[in-house]
């Protein structure tokens, strides 16, 4: 009987397994299959790239070691003046290394290609990828990105990140595949892992990721390999649209340009064009977006006879176009136009501003081909399915403080203790409704989890994904705080132990006076704001070392694990303290890429002040605010994977693996049940 048991039990499971998989709309299913099989085809071909100056990104595409990369990677203007025919140094994930020597530049597309110097040690080729095309690629195309964001780390293999193709042009690819500094010169694969782009600039906005088109190397490889280098880099929009040279208001909508006024007497007018047309292509090249129209005008010639063709009235018309005359537009000019001076600013200026504004917002519009495109969301309502009763908001007074995770239906929510800790009187509201005032049970200092208790013995928890093996190219879903799907995901580096996790940290910055070193600033979540610390407080003194210096104070914190205890004595105004406190990780985002992630001012806003220092972390794709962390990521087979915890950058979102959460779960509840125990037995 027993092992009937046993077998109906085992049996029963297996079941509920493949309805689970069965469950799978068939589009996600194949799509993540695709992906982790062209992801695992080409990651190996990824490399860094480093010209002694900086570092970027390459792609290898052949056995005998050509590399594809961005020509700014390698082409600097600093570097030309000091090392201007120098070697550069390509390193592959395994960790080796070889001097490669640099081919062709064509900077007007941001384009370079590199010769490996000698042959793998085992005398094999290279690992490589395969050079796609460009020429036939639609919006709305899946694709996916790598690179070295932040440059080669260790530990750290090259993050993957998908998207949606949003515009092709002959020169550039536009897609929603994040990317930034030292990714420069990365691949863009398509979903059978050909490369389609390198990728090239991006711009404030999360949508506005520009490669550098394959079909651009296609069409110059002999002159590459040749060695020549032509062109002029612009990564600034010279207004040459509407400019003497053409003659042309714009507005940009999805990549798509159409005129708003024509400038009277000018090319455009004498062409025959009208507010309304849509640009489609001009001398024969289509251009991607504004950077890329602005580089294709810049390279035609004064007075040139080009055909343009537009959309009128839903036909295609041909028209021909004689240019003015270049004006010599600076990037400078550029610059002093986009911070604010107004003295040729048109109303096309002002839209874009108001667009970037909107575009910033967690309630952006959401364009067409994007992947949080409508249709694509819907595709995950199976998938959240089972979690839409999972997730609650976290309000103070009416504003989501962040979200959180029901994993008991007797009342317990896990969330992002940092975040919960900001708000006077926080309130869960479940999905149906209901609003309850939460008692914190306890939190994990290192992982920022706070576990919460409502009074409630009818929830729903969401199910957990055991095992720590959720490898990067695994599609995952966030949702939003009512449970509905919100952002697509994919994991993008495998759960990793970070490398600050392992650094004390106080949680205060710092200024000296004299040999005197005062808190110049209190961050939330840390040490220090626990134990009520306030700007202006003077340390005296550390375990009973007296400080003198910023720097003591400083090697001294770092001498600790996270989790040991210190006694600090500090003087605030004239009364003298002593407090006992325990450090923890070093959780602040020391390597920030952009000014808008690194910025004070913007603490909190667009990445997560505790947003580091994990010691268990997946890492993912997807752009949530940090009032959207606390929530679950889910699997394509409604399990969660990870509790979402921190935004630290532009393209990196970290959640805690379920399993580890779990653990912090089942080890806050038992000391709560003991408290209850005791004060059962001791009334």
């Amino acid at each position: 009987m027993l092992q009937f048991l046993v077998s109906s039990i085992v049996l029963s499971l297996a079941l509920a397994a493949q309805s689970a998989i069965a469950d799978i709309p068939d589009a996600l299913r194949e799509r993540q299959e695709t992906l982790q099989q062209a992801f695992l085809s080409v990651r190996g071909a990824v490399v860094g790239v480093s010209d002694g100056l900086g570092v970027g990104s390459g792609v290898v595409v052949s056995g005998d070691g050509i590399v594809l990369t961005a020509s700014h990677v390698v082409d600097s203007g600093r570097r030309r003046r000091i090392q201007p025919d120098s070697e550069v140094l390509v390193t592959f994930p395994d960790g080796a290394e070889y001097r490669a020597r640099v081919l062709g530049k064509n900077r007007n597309a941001d384009a370079a290609v590199l010769k490996i110097q000698g042959t793998a040690p085992d005398g094999k080729p290279f690992p490589h990828a395969i050079m796609g095309r460009s020429k036939d690629l639609r919006p709305g195309e899946w694709c996916f990105a790598m690179g070295n964001p932040g440059g080669m780390q260790e530990g750290r293999p090259a993050p993957l990140r998908i998207g949606r193709v949003l515009s092709a042009g002959d020169r550039t690819v536009v897609s929603d595949c994040s990317i930034v500094l030292g990714d420069s010169g990365g691949p863009l694969f398509d979903m059978k892992g050909q490369v389609i782009g390198i990728h090239s600039m991006i711009t404030m906005l999360i949508i506005e990721n520009r490669h550098v088109a394959i079909d651009c190397f296609h069409r110059d490889w002999d002159r590459f390999l040749a060695g020549e280098r032509w062109g002029e880099l612009r990564a600034f929009d010279s207004r040459e649209a509407e400019s003497g040279f053409f003659g042309v208001g714009l507005r940009w909508k999805d990549f798509v340009a159409r005129i708003s006024r024509i400038v009277p007497d000018g090319p455009a007018d004498r062409a025959g064009l009208k507010p309304g047309d849509t640009l489609i292509s001009i001398d024969g090249q289509r251009f991607a977006d504004r950077l890329d129209l602005g580089t294709l005008l810049a390279e035609l010639d004064n007075e040139k006879t080009v055909e343009l063709v537009v959309l009128r009235d839903d036909k295609e018309q041909r028209l021909n176009l004689q240019t003015g005359i270049h004006e010599n537009i600076t990037e400078e000019d550029g610059e002093r136009r986009a911070t604010g001076d107004r003295s040729d600013r048109t109303e096309e200026d002002d839209e874009r501003d108001e667009e970037i504004q909107e575009q910033m917002s967690s309630g952006r519009r959401i364009g067409p081909f994007e992947k949080r495109a409508p249709e694509q969301i819907k595709e995950f309502l199976p998938v959240v399915h089972s979690v839409r009763n999972s997730v609650v908001a976290i309000r103070d007074g009416g504003p989501i403080v962040c979200y959180g995770t029901v994993v008991s239906s007797d009342g317990y929510i896990l969330t992002k203790a940092s975040e919960i800790r900001t708000a006077l009187d926080p309130e869960c509201v479940l999905p149906d409704g209901r609003r309850f005032s939460p008692r914190e049970v306890g939190s994990d200092d290192a992982y920022d989890l706070a576990l919460l208790k409502v009074d409630a013995t009818d929830l729903q928890p969401a199910e957990w994904h055991m095992g720590d093996d959720v490898p990067a190219g695994t599609l995952t879903i966030v949702p939003d705080a009512r449970g509905n799907p919100l952002i697509p995901a994919v994991i993008s580096v495998g759960s990793r132990k970070m490398a600050n996790s392992a650094k004390g940290f106080l949680g205060v910055a710092l200024r000296q006076e004299g040999n005197r070193v005062f808190i110049e600033e209190v961050i939330r979540g840390g040490a220090a704001a626990r134990h009520k610390f306030q700007p202006d407080d003077e340390i005296i003194s550390i375990d009973g070392i007296t400080i003198r210096a910023v720097s003591q104070m400083i090697e001294k914190i770092s001498g600790y694990q996270p989790g040991e205890k210190i006694m600090i004595r500090f003087r605030r105004k004239s009364e003298e303290r002593s407090v006992e406190l325990i450090l923890t990780p070093r959780f602040t985002n020391q390597d920030a890429m952009l000014p808008l992630y690194q910025s004070r001012e913007f603490q909190g806003q667009f990445v997560s002040t505790h947003s580091g220092g994990y010691p268990r972390v997946l890492q993912h794709d997807a752009d949530i605010f940090p009032n959207q962390c606390g929530g679950p990521l889910v699997g394509l087979d409604g399990k969660m994977v990870g509790i979402n915890i921190a935004r630290a950058d532009r393209v990196v979102s970290y959640a805690i693996p379920a399993e580890t959460a779990r653990e912090i779960f089942d080890r806050l509840r038992a000391s709560d049940s003991g408290r209850e125990l005791k004060t059962s037995a001791n009334p």
